[in-house]
């Protein structure tokens, strides 16, 4: 994996994260989920949660968020800043599936862990590679102590990015396709049949060629990467930033 050698391991409290709960039986979220956002929810299980977007119907990216099924719990995992996008969005559907919705007081704990490190019991597995994967804990009621912030939320964020997962930012709802930042491999499931900005996307994937995208670079200087848009947050470790690059492909060609 590229850039791999500068993952880092360990747990740490994610802070400014919002935890909707999405409250009614399992089929009613499972279906509104469904029709909604780009990841399919059938797959998710007590362990395996999924990153995943919801999308407006022209197939622009509103928000990026993280899905997962905890103490039989639907909850959606959202910083602070998206967390009225996906609200306004899902409430006015809520109604015709007999769902509400809660926002929870709990601490979100982020962790990556080699590929033979083993989860805790209540940790959803959100984003995995050969090398690393990527967790998330939910602790409502403040039990994890133990090595929180041996990892810092800066390098957590880098990890992500380096294993693919470029993110927006409230500034950026509505402006990008899930194609264009990478999101297709990695929030988006073809299979699963329809949901918002779905037959867009598909037509994107199967008919379209694309001519930008986003990748991540590693610099030391803002001058390297000047011809390209940043996506999101940039951030650095020790000498090195770390930016999500949008551009046409062909700039790519000199840059990690």
């Amino acid at each position: 994996m590229l850039n791999s050698e500068f993952i880092k391991y360990g747990a740490v409290n994610l802070g400014d994260i919002a935890v909707i709960h999405l409250n009614g039986d399992f089929d009613s979220v499972l279906n509104l989920l469904q029709g909604q956002v780009t990841s399919d929810c059938t797959l998710i299980n007590g362990q395996l949660g999924q990153i995943s977007s919801l999308c407006n119907a022209k197939g622009f990216i509103l928000c990026n968020f993280e899905i997962v099924f905890d103490q039989n719990k639907w909850l959606i995992i959202i910083g602070n800043p998206l967390k009225d996008i996906f609200l306004n969005e899902i409430t006015k559907l809520l109604p015709f599936y007999k769902v509400s919705v809660e926002l929870l007081s709990s601490k979100v704990i982020g962790f990556t862990r080699k590929q033979d490190q083993a989860m805790l019991p209540n940790e959803h597995l959100i984003l995995s590679s050969d090398i690393a994967s990527l967790s998330l804990l939910i602790d409502k009621h403040n039990k994890y102590k133990d090595d929180l912030d041996i990892l810092s939320k800066e390098n957590w964020a880098i990890n992500r990015k380096i294993m693919g997962d470029h993110q927006i930012e409230l500034e950026e709802t509505g402006k990008y396709r899930p194609h264009e930042l990478g999101q297709h491999n990695t929030r988006v499931s073809f299979n699963k049949g329809c949901f918002k900005g779905q037959e867009i996307i598909a037509r994107m994937e199967y008919l379209g060629e694309l001519k930008k995208e986003t990748r991540l670079i590693t610099y030391s200087n803002q001058k390297e990467v000047s011809e390209f848009i940043i996506i999101g947050k940039s951030y650095k470790d020790q000498e090195t930033i770390f930016s999500s690059c949008f551009g046409k492909i062909d700039s790519f060609s000199n840059k990690n």
